[in-house]
């Protein structure tokens, strides 16, 4: 394995630290309030090393935004039993997935009010860098679908554009709670998913302990 120098360390370091401050003025302020300056100082470098590691503010933001989508991937990730039967499978994917934004309000109710980063549409180079991070999720949904309709336990359906619905319903459910639309608890809200989701798979365990 590769020697990793200390120059490098320091040089990620640094650009972790960046994206780091970044993500605060994200939350904290919203996309406005994103300047070389600021996030420099916040950061604790000169303005002028910040152009070391990004040409200007649209790279460092799109870089941290797509450095919490990955971090929000991988969390979900980790809290998913792959070993699984499908609809624990698929249940803990949807608390994982709410528990993730839950954690991460502030950041996220900027990113979903404020959709400059998408703009272009999908052919975008921002939005394809971040879109990939969905596409990942939902090929994750849609092979639990897919397994269980092999298995007869769901209903068949388009696995594709079910885990699509899916991952709508459950971003949609995040955001009822980010716009204080609900005074329901996470857990209530998920529950509520949940059997909604049970329903339109028509499977026979959806209300087991979930």
């Amino acid at each position: 394995m590769a020697k990793v120098s200390r120059k490098q360390i320091l040089q990620d370091f640094r650009s972790r630290s960046l994206l780091e401050s970044t993500r605060r003025l994200i939350a904290a302020e919203g996309f406005d309030a994103v300047t070389m300056a600021r996030v420099a100082e916040e950061a604790g470098i000169t303005k002028g090393a910040i152009y070391l590691y990004f040409r200007n503010k649209d790279q460092m933001i799109l870089a941290a935004v797509e450095e919490i989508a990955a971090e929000m991937v991988r969390g979900i990730e980790r809290r998913v039993d792959v070993r699984a039967e499908p609809w624990d499978r698929l249940c803990q994917l949807i608390r994982a997935q709410l528990a993730i934004m839950e954690e991460n309000k502030e950041l996220l109710r900027t990113l979903l009010l404020d959709r400059r980063l998408m703009k272009g549409g999908s052919r975008s180079a921002a939005a394809r860098r971040l879109l990939k991070y969905r596409q990942k999720h939902e090929a994750d949904i849609r092979a639990v679908l897919e397994k269980g309709v092999r298995r007869k336990l769901f209903h068949s359906v388009e696995a594709e554009r079910a885990a699509f619905y899916i991952n709508e319903m459950t971003i949609s459910t995040a955001q009822r709670r980010l716009l204080a639309l609900t005074r329901s608890s996470l857990e209530q809200e998920t529950q509520g998913l949940i059997r909604f989701v049970g329903l339109l798979l028509r499977n026979k365990n959806f209300n087991k302990g979930h």
